[in-house]
């Protein structure tokens, strides 16, 4: 029966695993070719050009990201 560091390990590792895909897709959406398909002026999402909202929902979610890395790994 596995005990409590044993859980506390495992639940660090897939948080790990999440913040690591989570900014490589990052890295990937805000580069040359993961940006084409965003990658213009119209829409406007709240005023500024929908390229722009697209770099600041990416830091948004990697806010969230590292949020949720420090929460796990205070406990």
């Amino acid at each position: 029966m596995p005990d409590a560091s044993q859980g506390s390990i495992r639940i660090k590792r897939t948080a790990t695993w999440i913040a690591i895909v989570y900014f490589v897709a990052m890295a990937i959406a805000l580069t040359f070719p993961g940006i084409i398909p965003f990658n213009s002026i119209r829409p406007f999402v709240f005023g500024i050009p929908f390229v722009f909202a697209w770099y600041i929902a990416w830091l948004i979610g990697a806010l969230c990201v590292l949020g949720f890395l420090d929460k796990v790994f205070r406990e």
